[in-house]
């Protein structure tokens, strides 16, 4: 029986998810920690609840690790000084220093996955996989909008 392309893919992700945590963990870091810096980087000064929908997780585990990069100097939490309610989240200095680092590992491994493809079959990735993507988030978008 063939493999579906949707558990080829589920397996690649896997694959390559947990490898990259391996790398980043040898630098002291997690994937989750890169993905929200780097998140919280793009969005400079998203709110929490911005950053969770974003990323999508919920808030508590949003929360659970940005309690770590705040401890870690990496980001601040910053009340919005138009609504007390809401807590906006800023990388430090050393945050984006730190983001910088764990970039490195990340095109590591980019390269690496580069240099396993074709050019050709790079190509037909970058086309495929955000066609595929989209297709989805449209299909959610209009199955919420149902609701």
């Amino acid at each position: 029986m063939e493999t579906t392309i949707g558990r080829l893919l589920f397996l690649t992700h896997r694959t390559v998810h947990d490898e990259l945590d391996r790398r980043l963990g040898e630098r002291g870091a997690s994937l989750w920690n890169w993905v929200l810096l780097k998140e919280a980087a793009n969005a400079e000064g998203a709110s929490q609840r911005e950053l969770a929908q974003h990323m999508r997780i919920e808030p508590p585990t949003l929360t659970r690790h940005l309690d770590k990069l705040a401890q870690d100097g990496l980001v601040e939490r910053r009340p919005d000084p138009d609504d007390r309610r809401v807590v906006r989240v800023v990388v430090t200095p050393a945050g984006y220093e730190r983001l910088r680092e764990l970039h490195e590992v990340v095109h590591e491994l980019d390269d690496e996955l580069r240099g396993i493809l074709t050019k050709r079959d790079v190509e037909v990735l970058n086309r495929a996989l955000p066609r595929i993507n989209a297709y989805f988030e449209h299909t959610k978008e209009v199955s919420d909008a149902r609701r």
